[in-house]
């Protein structure tokens, strides 16, 4: 017995010293075709019904996965027992009446103001923030209802302004206030599109772990309660929401980890992480109406659990988490409650490399959204190249891309990330034929640019976990003096 043991020790001695000098040469005879068009294929299966989240076809993924990290002899972590995290999700219906007052002016529901969340009655004082940035911000709004214009100085479109407002929203809750109120001074869609959109329709949201805090949207107004407030800063106020119902959604991250081999870097972690959920079944009748989500996000889930494959062969120096994140189509959803109950202490995780993308159209290049934000970038570079890729840069920063997958909700805590995503030249009719479309099936993917994409992605994961530096923001990029927070630098 005592012989076999010392055979199997120097085995797994001599192959991760062997990862350790070719580590191109053991991703190469790993990364195959084969090996990634199995779990493809059955993550993107017509049976799995477009793996919407709170289905029974998403809880099916996720055992998938799991056994998957229990092959591998991932290691579980306290708080993700099976490797399940669960994570308290809601459906929330539509209000069905309100209203709101600042000084003596009252607006009506629907005609000047809607309700994205939140339920119940509230009276007191209210404070103009202007965008409500970190600077902005006053340090004390407990208890007091905040009013700021909607998104932020630099939101250039729809999906900024939504980034925005979630950022603004999750630390209006943190720092305790009653609520969070938003104007538009210039509409980037038409008002009644708002309204039809958050009144009639019901949505997935995070349960919040207190009292459920009001965010509102409301239209710009001309009146002397809304001049007062602007000019003064703040004014007495009130809130009345009616009716709204949340049900709750079981959902669940599938979380696992391989330990790191060095002694004093396995206390860092390197998370790689991909959303495994779709958008469903669409209403289409007489034809194809499943949204498989090979693109989206099948391929950025197998890219993960690649990695995984690699590194339970050869353990880094660092420690990794591997993530299935859940909810992603409904709002970045399971990132945004690992961010607020990670499993690992946050100033101990250095890199989220997130995977995830909405097609190709460039099989020259790997998109890496958020590429030239941090120190990484040499890294992923060079890990591209080895495999006959370039690693792109975002070519379409308008769309917000960066704020648009899971790589956010690390980010806005202070960690490093970016997104790993197949290569996009423009959003052109080749994106679009197939991103949320049911057409985006198995089938229709090119495995020999996929599989140069995989060993990508698997090599700059090797880089940045055996590095002797870990990757920090860029001097300016917004994240940073988040970053420095967190980490203490």
């Amino acid at each position: 017995m005592k012989s076999v043991l010392i055979v199997s020790t120097f085995l797994l001695f001599t192959s991760v010293a062997s990862a350790q000098k070719k580590p191109i040469a053991e991703i190469e005879k790993l990364v195959t075709r084969q090996e990634v068009e199995g779990p493809l294929t059955f993550l993107a299966a017509d049976e799995m019904r477009g793996r919407d989240t709170g289905s029974k076809e998403i809880d099916i993924a996720a055992n998938y996965i799991a056994s998957n990290f229990m092959q591998l002899g991932l290691v579980q972590l306290m708080g993700a027992e099976k490797y399940f995290q669960p994570v308290q999700l809601v459906k929330s219906s539509p209000v069905a009446g309100g209203s709101l007052r600042f000084g003596g002016d009252a607006f009506a529901f629907k005609e000047q103001f809607i309700v994205l969340e939140g339920k119940g009655e509230w009276t007191g004082e209210c404070i103009y923030v202007g965008y409500g940035s970190a600077e902005e911000m006053p340090a004390d709004i407990k208890g007091k209802m905040v009013v700021s214009i909607a998104g932020s100085k630099d939101s250039a479109g729809p999906q900024q302004i939504f980034g925005a407002s979630a950022e603004k929203f999750s630390r209006v809750k943190a720092g305790g206030g009653a609520g969070l109120i938003e104007f538009f001074v210039t509409t980037p869609f038409p008002w009644p599109a708002v309204v039809n959109y958050f009144a009639n329709n019901s949505r997935t949201i995070v349960k919040s772990d207190g009292p459920e805090v009001p965010h509102l949207w409301m239209k710009d107004a001309d009146v002397a309660g809304m001049k007062t407030l602007k000019e003064q800063k703040k004014i007495d106020g009130s809130l009345t929401i009616e009716g709204g119902k949340q049900l709750l959604i079981p959902s669940k991250n599938v979380i696992g980890k391989i330990e790191g081999t060095d002694p004093v870097l396995k206390n860092e972690y390197l998370v790689i992480s991909a959303h495994y959920d779709h958008v469903g079944i669409g209403a289409k009748k007489n034809q194809d109406s499943i949204y498989n989500g090979a693109r989206d996000n099948a391929m950025g889930t197998v890219g993960m659990m690649t990695a995984a494959k690699f590194f339970s062969r050869f353990p880094p120096k660092r420690s990794v988490l591997f993530m299935a994140l859940t909810g992603e189509e409904k709002g970045l959803l399971g990132s945004l409650w690992y961010a607020d109950h990670p499993l690992v202490p946050l100033n101990q995780t250095i890199f989220d490399f997130d995977c995830d993308g909405a097609g190709y159209n460039d099989k020259s290049v790997a998109t890496v959204i958020g590429l030239e934000r941090t120190s990484a970038e040499a890294d992923i570079s060079k890990a591209c190249e080895a495999f006959g890729l370039k690693a792109g840069r975002d070519p379409v920063p308008e769309q917000n891309l960066y704020e648009r997958s899971d790589n956010f909700n690390f980010a806005r805590k202070g960690i490093p990330a970016i997104d790993f995503a197949a290569g996009v030249k423009s959003f052109d009719e080749e994106i679009m034929k197939y991103y949320h479309q049911p057409a985006d099936e198995v089938g229709t993917l090119d495995f020999e640019y996929l599989v140069k994409y995989y060993k990508a992605f698997v090599y700059a994961n090797y880089l940045l976990a055996n590095g002797p530096k870990a990757p920090f923001w860029n001097a300016g990029d917004k994240y940073e003096a988040a970053g420095k927070a967190l980490y203490k630098k």
